[in-house]
Formats: structure tokens, C-alpha cells, sequence
């Protein structure tokens, strides 16, 4: 075989050069509290579900107990249409977490949505495990390496919230209690830890400079309430942020990036493609996500095209499989799935 020519080698490699950096864009997929839309949320049943269909990251929200175990559930407050105890719903503000040891938290079945409930309704298809238990995040993580081993990533959100420090762990004892998990589970350099509370991040980043913060944003800053980053009184824009202002930095994306960021996450209907630009442009990667109390469905199919078309780098989804299914008759990437035991 004849050698090739210089100038020939040097057309191939440019021609590769074009092929490569027309790679399809890898927007990768969060199994929103393990596919809440199917099985019970932040549970071992819902992990599994979101593994089987196929996921880039596993999505969970974590407390902390009164004796210092990370537990994965949403809510400070145990929601009263998710966990029962004797075949009965808990009343509205009677179980808080932070009151409680992972024993006694142990006692409720989350396994079983309340479909009646204007929460529940919002999930008809989800399917009820009886007899499930809130997992603490050492206990998930152990399940899903076994199960994936080291395929997936882990997108962690710790639950405080400052308008009711009554109910809410401290946040850089939190952060201490999160960070030993993730050295112990060897999770650091797979994990993106997210936060409304922007505290536990500036927390976390004083135990190690190497984790990735994820800072969450909502439509709701900009609408007045508790969180509005953008009022005039600073006890109000401060409020979730630790004291820093908006105001001193110019956008969210540079308020995130000059605080340590590694990624800023906003609501769907937050994202301007102005403001992903700008967010690319400092380095910050770029995740949203939606609530169906906001949104008004579980998947909003038009929301998710125009941002796979923007190139953001992640949806986080209560359905996953729909999001790869979109994915997939664009013939972009979709992640792969992995045949996870029953728990």
C-alpha cells in the first residue's frame, strides 16, 4: 500500500476534525427523584425505575435526622400525601424530620401516593410499592453502585429552607453530615449537590473546593415572595442566598460563577436562551428542571424540545423515558439503562 501524502494526511485529520466537532450535543438526562412518575419518589422502587429506563443522573433530595443521618426525601416536613403510618396519611406539619431519629422516620410507608390528594394528582401512573421506606443516601448510593456500577451520577439536593429555620437542619452541619457520605461512598468526584438554600453550598465548598455546586434559581425570585433575589430589601434578597445580592453581581449566571458554581440549574421557564449563552460563556454548566404544580404536567413536550434545540447540558425529568424518547428521534445520545434488582 502506498503511503499516504502529507497533504492527504492533513485533509483526513481536518476532515476528522469536522466530523468530531459536529458530534451530536449530549443534553443528559436527571431521573427527577428517580422517575416520580412512575414509582414512589426519592425511594429504592423509584431508583430502580429510573436505572431500567435509563438515566444519566440520579436525582434525590436528602434531611438530616435529629441524630445526624442523612435521610432522601423532599420534605423537612413529612408531606401528608406520601407518608403513612398504620394505613394513615400523617396530618400536615406533624412529623418534621429534624424532630425525629431515622428510627422512628423508619416507621412510615411512603410506598403509596395519595391520588386524591391535589399532590397526588398530578402522578395517576404512578404505581404503589406498600411497605416502602425513606432510604437514607447511604443506602441509595449503595444500590445503585451495585446496580450501575459507576455508569450513573448522582445529583443530590439538600432541603433546608431560611423562612422556617424551626424545621431545618443547620447548614454547614448538613453539608459536614453530606460530604462524609459522598468521601465514604467515593461519590465526590460523581456527585453534583444542588441547594435553593444557597448556604449548604457555600458549606460545602469550605470542606472541599472539588465538589460541584449546583446553584438552583426559580421563576418565583422575580415574582415577590420569600425568595425574590430581586427586591430592594436585602433581609429578603438575601434571604436564600446568605446575605449576597444580586444586585452586586449583575445576573445569575455571574452572581453563580463568582460564588464557586460549577453549575447554575434554573426553572425551564426561568432560562432565556440569553441567559444560557451567557451562563456557557463563564464556564457554568447549565441543568433546568420543572414542577408540575407550576407547570401543570408531569412533561411539558414542547418545553423539552426547545430546550434540547437551545443544547442545554441537562433536563431534570419525572418521566426520563419520554425525554430519551425525544432524544432518540433526534438521534442525539441517549443514556444507557441498567437491569437494577427489585430492592
Amino acid at each position: 500500500m502506498k503511503k499516504p501524502s502529507a497533504l492527504l494526511l492533513s485533509a483526513g485529520l481536518a476532515c476528522g476534525a469536522q466530523k468530531a466537532s459536529a458530534a451530536p450535543k449530549r443534553v443528559q438526562v436527571y431521573a427527577h427523584r428517580g422517575a416520580r412518575a412512575f414509582a414512589p419518589e426519592n425511594t429504592l422502587p423509584a431508583y430502580r425505575t429510573g436505572l431500567r429506563i435509563g438515566a444519566d443522573w440520579m436525582d434525590m433530595d436528602v434531611v438530616l435526622t435529629e441524630d445526624g443521618q442523612v435521610l432522601v426525601g423532599h420534605d423537612p416536613v413529612l408531606n401528608p400525601a406520601l407518608a403513612r403510618e398504620g394505613g394513615k396519611y400523617v396530618a400536615p406539619d406533624s412529623v418534621v424530620v429534624a424532630d425525629h431519629s431515622l428510627a422512628d422516620l423508619k416507621r412510615y410507608d411512603v410506598g403509596r401516593l395519595d391520588k386524591t390528594s391535589a399532590y397526588g394528582k398530578f402522578f395517576p401512573d404512578q404505581l404503589a410499592v406498600d411497605g416502602t421506606r425513606m432510604p437514607t443516601l447511604d443506602e441509595v448510593a449503595r444500590y445503585v453502585e451495585d446496580a450501575a456500577k459507576g455508569g450513573v451520577g448522582y445529583q443530590i439536593e439538600l432541603k433546608t429552607d431560611p423562612s422556617r429555620p424551626e424545621v431545618s437542619a443547620d447548614p454547614a452541619a448538613f453539608a459536614k453530615s453530606v460530604y462524609a457520605i459522598l468521601k465514604k461512598d467515593k461519590l465526590v468526584d460523581r456527585a453534583e449537590i444542588q441547594a435553593f438554600d444557597w448556604r449548604c453550598l457555600y458549606a460545602l465548598r469550605k470542606l472541599d473546593p472539588k465538589v460541584k455546586t449546583a446553584f438552583l434559581t426559580s421563576r418565583d425570585n422575580e415574582k415577590g415572595g420569600v425568595d425574590d433575589l430581586w427586591s430592594s430589601d436585602p433581609k429578603v434578597a438575601g434571604l436564600w442566598t446568605g446575605g449576597k445580592l444580586l444586585k452586586d453581581f449583575g445576573s445569575l449566571p455571574k452572581m453563580v460563577k463568582a460564588l464557586g458554581g460549577y453549575a447554575w440549574e434554573p426553572e425551564d421557564a426561568e432560562l432565556t436562551k440569553e441567559s444560557l449563552d451567557e451562563a456557557r460563556a463563564l464556564g457554568l454548566k447549565v441543568v433546568v428542571w420543572t414542577w408540575p404544580e407550576k407547570s401543570g404536567s408531569i412533561f411539558d413536550a414542547a418545553m423539552a424540545a426547545k430546550l434540547i434545540d437551545w443544547g442545554v447540558d441537562g433536563i431534570i425529568t419525572d418521566d426520563p423515558g419520554r425525554l430519551d424518547s425525544m432524544l432518540a428521534a433526534r438521534g442525539l445520545p441517549v443514556p444507557p439503562r441498567f437491569d437494577a434488582p427489585a430492592p
